[in-house]
Parts: C-alpha cells; structure tokens; sequence
C-alpha cells in the first residue's frame, strides 16, 4: 500500500505542519500577552514580532522565543520592549521608557 518513501514524506510534512501550528501558538500567546501588558501600563501596543529563538539543554530542554513589542507611551514616538516566551509560557514582558 504504502512504502517507505511515502511514509517518511508524509512524516516530514506532519512534522512541518506541526510546527508551523507551534510557531502560530506561541505568536498568538505573545500577542495576547502583549495587548494586556500594554492596557496595564497604560500603552499603545504598535506591534509585536518575532525576533529571535534559542534551544537550550543545560537544565533541560528549554526553548525560547524571542518577540519585539512596539508601542507608545504618547501616541506619536514608537520605543520597544521585549517579550520573552520559555516552552509556551511568558517568561519576561519588559519595556524601556
């Protein structure tokens, strides 16, 4: 029915399918983190993307994405922030005034 070709094709195209699903998760986690740092501190939130991504195996597997965080404090300068996001969960929000 099947041979082996076959079987590793469809292996490669799950697996990318998978971390394409992945890479939208942890956007969509970043920008909804984003949106309510920004209404707390009493910001406009420009934008958000992803800068960055590191794989760490010191104390584990650890991966990190990286996203930058546009915003203004006034409505007319833009300054940047970053949001740092450890295996699917926010570990860092920081902006700089």
């Amino acid at each position: 029915m099947f041979d082996l070709q076959s079987v590793w094709l469809l292996m490669l195209i799950a697996m990318v399918m998978w971390l394409f699903w992945q890479t939208r998760k942890v956007a969509e986690r970043a920008r909804i983190a984003g949106k309510q740092y920004c209404q707390q501190h009493h910001l406009q939130l420009l934008s958000i993307a992803m800068s960055d991504w590191t794989v760490s195996v010191k104390s584990g597997l650890v991966v990190k994405v990286f996203f930058d965080l546009n915003y203004s404090a006034d409505g007319l300068t833009a300054k940047k922030g970053e949001i740092i996001i450890a295996n699917g969960k926010v570990e860092q929000i920081s902006h700089w005034s």
